[in-house]
């Protein structure tokens, strides 16, 4: 089993824009093949909001896999060529911590 745990640190006013991202990233991987498990949880405070996703996948290739479909790759692209071409957003994403983990058998 691999586990994958991501922590995005977001400005408060970016909250509202965010969840919908995470709840859309939720629903994603649980119909994806490969995908056991996904949660996501919530932290606030005054200057900050912290998103925790995490989920469980038979093999990191599936994770891979899921983070290499088609829409989630153009909006990297479209993001990218935005800084390229100076028209960047300020990011709501204050920061970005991931972790990956094996499973301990017995």
């Amino acid at each position: 089993m691999y586990i994958r745990t991501v922590a995005f640190d977001v400005r408060p006013e970016g909250k509202d824009i965010f969840y919908k991202k995470i709840a859309k990233d939720v629903a994603s991987m649980k119909e994806f093949e490969g995908c056991l498990a996904t949660e996501a949880w919530l932290a606030e405070t005054k200057k900050s909001v912290t998103f925790q996703l995490v989920s469980k996948w038979q093999e990191k290739k599936h994770f891979q896999a899921w983070l290499k479909r088609p829409e989630h790759l153009q909006k990297h692209r479209d993001a990218h060529r935005a800084e390229k071409e100076g028209q960047e957003k300020p990011s709501i994403v204050l920061s970005k911590t991931s972790q990956e983990f094996s499973l301990i058998t017995e």
